[in-house]
Protein backbone atom coordinates (compact mmCIF):
# COMPACT_ATOMS: atom_id res chain seq x y z
CA UNK A 1 0.00 0.00 0.00
CA UNK A 2 2.84 2.40 0.90
CA UNK A 3 4.63 1.63 -2.38
CA UNK A 4 1.45 2.38 -4.36
CA UNK A 5 0.98 5.67 -2.51
CA UNK A 6 4.59 6.69 -3.13
CA UNK A 7 4.27 5.90 -6.83
CA UNK A 8 1.08 7.93 -7.07
CA UNK A 9 2.68 10.86 -5.28
CA UNK A 10 5.77 10.56 -7.46
CA UNK A 11 3.62 10.72 -10.57
CA UNK A 12 1.82 13.84 -9.34
CA UNK A 13 5.04 15.59 -8.37
CA UNK A 14 6.82 14.65 -11.60
CA UNK A 15 3.95 15.87 -13.72
CA UNK A 16 3.82 19.15 -11.81
CA UNK A 17 7.59 19.61 -11.96
CA UNK A 18 7.86 18.85 -15.67
CA UNK A 19 5.09 21.31 -16.51
CA UNK A 20 6.78 23.94 -14.32
CA UNK A 21 10.32 23.52 -15.63
CA UNK A 22 11.86 26.80 -16.76
CA UNK A 23 13.82 26.90 -20.02
CA UNK A 24 17.48 25.82 -19.78
CA UNK A 25 19.76 28.53 -18.49
CA UNK A 26 23.42 28.50 -19.45
CA UNK A 27 26.37 29.95 -17.62
CA UNK A 28 25.83 33.46 -16.40
CA UNK A 29 24.97 35.58 -13.35
CA UNK A 30 21.60 33.81 -12.96
CA UNK A 31 23.11 30.48 -12.00
CA UNK A 32 24.13 31.49 -8.43
CA UNK A 33 20.58 32.75 -7.88
CA UNK A 34 19.12 29.45 -9.06
CA UNK A 35 21.57 27.56 -6.89
CA UNK A 36 20.44 29.50 -3.83
CA UNK A 37 16.80 29.01 -4.78
CA UNK A 38 17.22 25.26 -5.06
CA UNK A 39 19.05 25.17 -1.73
CA UNK A 40 16.14 26.82 0.09
CA UNK A 41 13.66 24.70 -1.85
CA UNK A 42 15.50 21.58 -0.70
CA UNK A 43 15.33 22.71 2.93
CA UNK A 44 11.60 23.42 2.64
CA UNK A 45 10.96 20.09 0.94
CA UNK A 46 12.77 18.23 3.71
CA UNK A 47 10.72 20.06 6.33
CA UNK A 48 7.51 19.21 4.46
CA UNK A 49 8.44 15.52 4.41
CA UNK A 50 9.03 15.61 8.17
CA UNK A 51 5.70 17.33 8.81
CA UNK A 52 3.87 14.72 6.74
CA UNK A 53 5.89 11.78 8.12
CA UNK A 54 6.24 10.48 4.56
CA UNK A 55 8.74 8.07 3.06
CA UNK A 56 9.73 9.36 -0.40
CA UNK A 57 12.25 7.92 -2.82
CA UNK A 58 14.89 10.07 -4.51
CA UNK A 59 12.81 10.69 -7.61
CA UNK A 60 9.84 11.96 -5.59
CA UNK A 61 12.12 14.12 -3.45
CA UNK A 62 13.66 15.74 -6.52
CA UNK A 63 10.22 16.40 -8.03
CA UNK A 64 9.00 17.88 -4.74
CA UNK A 65 12.02 20.19 -4.57
CA UNK A 66 11.49 21.47 -8.10
CA UNK A 67 7.80 22.07 -7.42
CA UNK A 68 8.63 24.10 -4.32
CA UNK A 69 11.24 26.09 -6.24
CA UNK A 70 8.76 26.85 -8.98
CA UNK A 71 6.19 28.05 -6.40
CA UNK A 72 8.84 30.30 -4.86
CA UNK A 73 9.48 31.97 -8.22
CA UNK A 74 5.79 32.94 -8.32
CA UNK A 75 4.98 33.65 -4.66
CA UNK A 76 8.36 34.50 -3.12
CA UNK A 77 9.75 33.30 0.19
CA UNK A 78 6.22 32.82 1.54
CA UNK A 79 6.03 29.64 -0.52
CA UNK A 80 8.84 28.11 1.57
CA UNK A 81 7.01 28.99 4.76
CA UNK A 82 3.72 27.59 3.44
CA UNK A 83 5.35 24.27 2.51
CA UNK A 84 7.04 24.03 5.90
CA UNK A 85 3.66 24.38 7.58
CA UNK A 86 1.54 22.52 5.06
CA UNK A 87 3.68 19.49 4.32
CA UNK A 88 3.59 17.28 1.25
CA UNK A 89 -0.21 17.30 1.33
CA UNK A 90 -0.16 20.98 0.38
CA UNK A 91 1.48 20.07 -2.95
CA UNK A 92 -1.19 17.45 -3.55
CA UNK A 93 -3.98 19.90 -2.67
CA UNK A 94 -2.56 22.51 -5.04
CA UNK A 95 -2.35 19.91 -7.82
CA UNK A 96 -6.02 19.03 -7.24
CA UNK A 97 -7.60 22.42 -6.50
CA UNK A 98 -5.39 24.84 -8.41
CA UNK A 99 -3.07 27.75 -7.67
CA UNK A 100 -5.54 29.26 -5.19
CA UNK A 101 -4.16 26.83 -2.62
CA UNK A 102 -0.66 28.24 -3.12
CA UNK A 103 -1.82 31.83 -2.96
CA UNK A 104 -3.94 31.35 0.18
CA UNK A 105 -1.36 29.30 2.06
CA UNK A 106 1.29 31.91 1.27
CA UNK A 107 -0.91 34.67 2.65
CA UNK A 108 -2.02 32.71 5.74
CA UNK A 109 0.82 30.21 6.24
CA UNK A 110 -0.34 29.11 9.70
CA UNK A 111 -3.51 27.75 8.13
CA UNK A 112 -1.57 25.83 5.46
CA UNK A 113 -1.70 22.53 7.33
CA UNK A 114 -5.47 22.66 7.80
CA UNK A 115 -5.88 23.70 4.19
CA UNK A 116 -3.68 20.84 3.04
CA UNK A 117 -5.50 18.19 5.08
CA UNK A 118 -9.05 19.48 4.57
CA UNK A 119 -8.86 21.12 1.17
CA UNK A 120 -12.11 19.55 -0.05
CA UNK A 121 -14.00 21.47 2.65
CA UNK A 122 -11.93 24.62 3.06
CA UNK A 123 -11.33 25.47 -0.60
CA UNK A 124 -15.06 25.95 -1.39
CA UNK A 125 -15.61 27.88 1.86
CA UNK A 126 -12.65 30.17 1.20
CA UNK A 127 -13.72 30.82 -2.37
CA UNK A 128 -17.17 31.86 -1.14
CA UNK A 129 -16.22 33.77 2.04
CA UNK A 130 -12.63 34.95 1.64
CA UNK A 131 -9.42 34.59 3.60
CA UNK A 132 -11.14 35.16 6.95
CA UNK A 133 -12.01 31.47 6.82
CA UNK A 134 -8.33 30.56 6.86
CA UNK A 135 -7.46 33.19 9.44
CA UNK A 136 -9.99 31.55 11.72
CA UNK A 137 -8.57 28.12 10.90
CA UNK A 138 -5.11 29.38 11.86
CA UNK A 139 -6.23 30.09 15.43
CA UNK A 140 -9.07 27.55 15.85
CA UNK A 141 -8.48 24.60 13.59
CA UNK A 142 -11.66 22.85 12.55
CA UNK A 143 -14.02 25.51 13.91
CA UNK A 144 -15.03 26.89 10.52
CA UNK A 145 -15.91 23.45 9.19
CA UNK A 146 -17.82 22.65 12.36
CA UNK A 147 -19.86 25.86 12.15
CA UNK A 148 -20.61 25.27 8.46
CA UNK A 149 -21.86 21.76 9.16
CA UNK A 150 -24.01 22.89 12.09
CA UNK A 151 -25.41 26.28 11.03
CA UNK A 152 -24.93 26.62 7.27
CA UNK A 153 -22.97 28.95 5.02
CA UNK A 154 -24.90 32.14 5.80
CA UNK A 155 -24.17 31.93 9.51
CA UNK A 156 -20.52 31.11 8.88
CA UNK A 157 -20.21 34.03 6.48
CA UNK A 158 -21.47 36.42 9.17
CA UNK A 159 -19.29 34.77 11.80
CA UNK A 160 -15.97 35.01 9.93
CA UNK A 161 -16.74 38.58 8.84
CA UNK A 162 -17.73 39.76 12.33
CA UNK A 163 -15.92 37.80 15.04
CA UNK A 164 -12.29 38.39 15.95
CA UNK A 165 -10.29 35.13 15.79
CA UNK A 166 -9.31 35.60 19.43
CA UNK A 167 -12.98 35.53 20.48
CA UNK A 168 -14.03 32.80 18.04
CA UNK A 169 -14.03 29.89 20.49
CA UNK A 170 -16.03 31.76 23.13
CA UNK A 171 -18.60 33.10 20.67
CA UNK A 172 -18.99 29.63 19.16
CA UNK A 173 -19.61 28.29 22.67
CA UNK A 174 -22.39 30.84 23.25
CA UNK A 175 -23.88 30.02 19.85
CA UNK A 176 -23.98 26.33 20.75
CA UNK A 177 -26.05 27.19 23.84
CA UNK A 178 -28.43 29.57 22.02
CA UNK A 179 -32.03 28.41 22.11
CA UNK A 180 -32.96 29.50 18.57
CA UNK A 181 -31.30 30.63 15.31
CA UNK A 182 -32.69 34.09 16.04
CA UNK A 183 -30.67 34.23 19.27
CA UNK A 184 -27.52 33.26 17.39
CA UNK A 185 -28.06 36.00 14.83
CA UNK A 186 -28.76 38.50 17.62
CA UNK A 187 -25.54 37.50 19.40
CA UNK A 188 -23.47 38.17 16.27
CA UNK A 189 -25.31 41.43 15.68
CA UNK A 190 -24.64 42.65 19.22
CA UNK A 191 -21.04 41.46 18.99
CA UNK A 192 -20.57 43.66 15.94
CA UNK A 193 -22.38 46.61 17.55
CA UNK A 194 -20.27 46.47 20.73
CA UNK A 195 -16.93 45.67 19.05
CA UNK A 196 -16.85 42.35 20.86
CA UNK A 197 -17.53 43.66 24.38
CA UNK A 198 -20.74 41.64 24.61
CA UNK A 199 -18.58 38.56 25.15
CA UNK A 200 -17.29 40.04 28.42
CA UNK A 201 -20.71 41.19 29.57
CA UNK A 202 -22.35 37.76 29.25
CA UNK A 203 -21.88 35.28 32.08
CA UNK A 204 -20.17 32.19 30.67
CA UNK A 205 -21.04 29.78 33.50
CA UNK A 206 -24.71 30.74 33.51
CA UNK A 207 -24.98 30.40 29.74
CA UNK A 208 -23.28 27.00 29.77
CA UNK A 209 -25.57 25.78 32.57
CA UNK A 210 -28.93 27.21 31.51
CA UNK A 211 -28.52 28.20 27.88
CA UNK A 212 -28.59 31.52 26.07
CA UNK A 213 -31.75 33.37 25.14
CA UNK A 214 -32.42 36.55 23.20
CA UNK A 215 -33.56 38.23 26.43
CA UNK A 216 -30.22 37.48 28.11
CA UNK A 217 -28.25 38.89 25.17
CA UNK A 218 -30.41 42.02 25.00
CA UNK A 219 -30.32 42.68 28.73
CA UNK A 220 -26.53 42.25 28.91
CA UNK A 221 -26.13 44.79 26.13
CA UNK A 222 -28.66 47.31 27.44
CA UNK A 223 -27.58 47.16 31.09
CA UNK A 224 -23.92 47.63 30.23
CA UNK A 225 -24.71 50.49 27.87
CA UNK A 226 -26.98 52.06 30.51
CA UNK A 227 -24.30 51.94 33.20
CA UNK A 228 -21.71 53.47 30.89
CA UNK A 229 -24.02 56.25 29.73
CA UNK A 230 -25.05 56.96 33.32
CA UNK A 231 -21.44 57.32 34.45
CA UNK A 232 -20.68 59.60 31.52
CA UNK A 233 -23.69 61.81 32.35
CA UNK A 234 -22.82 62.06 36.05
CA UNK A 235 -19.18 62.85 35.29
CA UNK A 236 -20.23 65.57 32.86
CA UNK A 237 -23.09 67.21 34.77
CA UNK A 238 -22.36 66.42 38.45
CA UNK A 239 -18.66 65.68 38.87
CA UNK A 240 -18.84 66.30 42.65
CA UNK A 241 -21.28 63.40 43.00
CA UNK A 242 -18.96 61.06 41.10
CA UNK A 243 -16.07 62.30 43.25
CA UNK A 244 -18.01 61.48 46.41
CA UNK A 245 -18.81 57.99 45.13
CA UNK A 246 -15.19 57.34 44.27
CA UNK A 247 -14.08 58.73 47.66
CA UNK A 248 -16.47 56.46 49.53
CA UNK A 249 -15.27 53.47 47.54
CA UNK A 250 -11.64 54.26 48.34
CA UNK A 251 -12.42 54.74 52.05
CA UNK A 252 -14.17 51.38 52.19
CA UNK A 253 -11.16 49.76 50.60
CA UNK A 254 -8.85 51.46 53.10
CA UNK A 255 -10.90 50.51 56.22
CA UNK A 256 -9.68 46.90 56.50
CA UNK A 257 -6.07 47.99 56.10
CA UNK A 258 -5.92 49.68 59.52
CA UNK A 259 -3.78 52.57 60.78
CA UNK A 260 -0.51 50.78 60.16
CA UNK A 261 -1.39 50.18 56.53
CA UNK A 262 -2.62 53.75 56.13
CA UNK A 263 0.63 55.06 57.59
CA UNK A 264 2.63 52.96 55.15
CA UNK A 265 0.56 54.28 52.27
CA UNK A 266 1.00 57.89 53.44
CA UNK A 267 4.76 57.43 53.77
CA UNK A 268 4.91 55.96 50.31
CA UNK A 269 2.95 58.89 48.88
CA UNK A 270 5.19 61.40 50.64
CA UNK A 271 8.30 59.66 49.38
CA UNK A 272 6.99 59.79 45.85
CA UNK A 273 5.99 63.44 46.19
CA UNK A 274 9.45 64.35 47.48
CA UNK A 275 11.05 62.60 44.58
CA UNK A 276 12.35 59.77 46.78
CA UNK A 277 15.07 62.11 48.11
CA UNK A 278 14.44 61.38 51.83
CA UNK A 279 16.45 58.14 51.97
CA UNK A 280 19.38 59.69 50.13
CA UNK A 281 19.40 62.72 52.52
CA UNK A 282 19.43 60.42 55.55
CA UNK A 283 22.35 58.54 54.07
CA UNK A 284 24.29 61.76 53.57
CA UNK A 285 23.65 62.92 57.15
CA UNK A 286 24.73 59.56 58.51
CA UNK A 287 27.95 59.81 56.58
CA UNK A 288 28.61 63.28 57.98
CA UNK A 289 28.07 62.12 61.58
CA UNK A 290 30.32 59.14 60.98
CA UNK A 291 33.03 61.51 59.65
CA UNK A 292 32.88 63.49 62.92
CA UNK A 293 31.24 66.70 61.82
CA UNK A 294 27.71 68.06 61.24
CA UNK A 295 26.18 70.61 59.01
CA UNK A 296 26.30 73.30 61.74
CA UNK A 297 30.07 72.86 62.22
CA UNK A 298 30.61 73.85 58.65
CA UNK A 299 29.91 77.54 59.65
CA UNK A 300 32.75 78.93 61.84
CA UNK A 301 31.68 80.65 65.12
CA UNK A 302 31.91 84.47 65.31
CA UNK A 303 35.17 85.96 66.29
CA UNK A 304 37.36 83.11 65.01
Amino acid sequence: MTTTTNRGLTAVLLATAIMALPPPIHAGPVQPILKGLMHYADDAARAAIRVSSRELDDVARAALKRTVARAATRYGDDAFKAVRYGGVELIEAAAKHGDDVWEWSCRVPRAARSLALHADDLVPLTRKMGLNVLRLEATSSGLTRQLAARYGDDMVRTFVRTVDPGDAGRVAGYMAKADTPTTRRLLLKRYDATNGRIVRWLDWKTAMAFGLTAAVVTSAHEVSDGIQEGLKTVAREQPEVLGGVVGNAVSRIMEPIGWLGKGAVICLVLAVCLGLHVPSRLVREARRVRAGWSGEEAVPPPGT
